[in-house]
């Protein structure tokens, strides 16, 4: 078996992920970072499909392939005859938690111990991915919730179905391709939207009920609108302490200062205030003016890195509802005394503040804002992912979990997203793809002349 394309930092694997893991040597990587298939048929791609919960060799048979059996020619159904079905019953379910359980399995033998996996999963089925990380081995250390503005809800308009079902004919619209196409949010630089357009208009049922059944479910549907996805942040248990482990694997911590929030102006601050602890200490006598000062000095690092994530349009949202808020500094205590409530306190009127800023403005910037462009989503010709993630959001989970000179494994390659991530950040890679139509966006984006960005 050799690699589809391999470099300095990069080594690109065709094949089922399974398959492929488990060539790969016990132990060897330092982190996986993955955007796997939700379960949900998405778009009709025939790699989201429930398919997925036969063994590999019945997967390889579903596609078709002639080195995994009888193929097409057997009896099976192709992958792509399966695409769309999005099975919600409870054998469905637990047949794509076995198929997660099964390619965790062969991440948490290849991960170093402490390494940590993060996973990104479709908020219908992103349970049944952590039960199966936490079934394969690993801990559940927490999730983190990427929010997005540019979801489209994929909802059943109730009343047209009840008046599709009785027989009545909605009075009809013409509707211009073109604008159908942008009410989904989708790019106007997409071929295939310019052909739509030139197609000119074409008819859909009118938004007037025909029947009272229908007027009466008027404005129902079926869904929400997306606007995140969840992350299972796992990690492979520790051999010994966190500090034994990271000393002898160089695994098991997160990079917090690497990820903070903002830039971090490295700035240092002293503030002092009046020390208005109570009567215990001796000072409930005195006018607040009389008080002993404290002395707070703080280093403007950057925030700490959240486990929820924003978009731009997010950020705007939410600052539009918080409006400008003053910064706070945060406070490290250190001491000697002890209370049933508050824990640990200083006695002393000097104490050393190791985290927090004091700048101003929206809520937004408590929290990270990946940006994404046309220029992250390759093509090859008419060949382009549907489910490309932003760049910048790849670089900083990847730097989150990944030490310096480290090796990522990504057995879901996609468009190659996280791959490029890695290459900026200065980590060697390893990507595994089974779609043939994708090898070529990938290989396109990590062997351009990319600018690293190391810390």
């Amino acid at each position: 078996m050799s690699p589809y394309y391999q470099d300095d930092l990069v080594t690109l694997w065709h094949g089922d992920c399974i398959e492929v893991m488990r060539e790969l040597p016990e132990a060897s990587v330092d982190a996986v970072v993955t955007d796997p298939p939700y379960g949900l048929g998405f778009m009709g791609k025939a790699w989201d499909a429930d398919f997925m919960r036969y063994t590999t060799d019945k997967r390889r048979q579903y596609a078709g392939d002639p080195s995994g059996g009888t193929g097409l020619n057997g009896g099976y159904r192709s992958a792509a005859s399966e695409a769309g079905r999005y099975d919600v019953s409870l054998t469905g379910n637990q047949g794509f938690q076995l198929w997660c359980q099964e390619w965790a399995l062969e991440a948490h033998r290849i991960l170093k111990p402490g390494g940590h996996l993060l996973a990104f999963g479709g908020t219908r089925t992103w349970h049944r991915l952590a039960v199966a990380v936490e079934d394969a081995g690993f801990e559940v250390r927490d999730s983190i919730a990427w929010m997005y503005g540019s979801g489209f809800p994929k909802s059943l308009d109730v009343s047209k179905a009840i008046d599709k079902a009785a027989g009545a004919q909605r009075e009809s619209k013409r509707v211009a391709y073109s604008t159908n196409v942008m009410q989904q949010g989708i790019g106007v630089e997409r071929p295939w939207m310019k052909a739509a357009a030139a197609a000119g208009f074409h008819e859909v049922a009118g938004d007037t009920p025909a029947t009272p059944a229908a007027q009466q479910w008027q404005g129902w549907g079926t869904a929400l609108k997306p606007a995140f996805e969840p992350i299972v942040v796992a990690r492979k248990p520790l051999i010994g302490t966190v500090a034994e482990n990271v000393l002898a694997h160089g695994t098991g911590a997160l990079n917090i200062d690497g990820c903070r929030v903002g830039t971090g102006t490295g700035e240092t601050r002293t503030y002092e205030v009046s020390d208005i602890r109570g009567g215990n200490y001796g000072q409930d006598k005195e006018s607040y003016s009389e008080r002993q000062k404290l002395t707070y000095t703080t280093t403007d690092k950057g925030r700490w890195p959240a486990n929820v994530i924003l978009d731009e349009s997010q950020a705007a949202e939410l600052d539009k509802q918080s409006g400008v808020l003053p910064g706070r500094v945060g406070m490290t205590k250190h001491g000697s005394g002890t209370n049933s409530v508050y824990g640990t306190f200083e006695r002393s009127p000097q104490s050393t503040v190791n985290d927090g800023t004091a700048d101003t403005g929206g809520a937004s910037r408590f929290f990270y804002i990946p940006k994404a462009n046309a220029s992250e989503r390759p093509r090859d010709g008419e060949t382009a992912h549907p489910t490309v993630k932003p760049l910048d959001l790849m670089r900083y989970l990847v730097r989150l979990v990944t030490p310096p000179g480290g090796t990522v494994l990504e057995p879901f390659a996609g468009s190659g997203t996280t791959l490029e991530a890695c290459v900026v950040e200065g980590f060697n890679v390893i990507g595994i793809e089974l779609t043939e139509d994708y090898l070529p966006l990938i290989v396109q984006r990590v062997s351009k002349p990319i600018e690293q960005v190391l810390l």
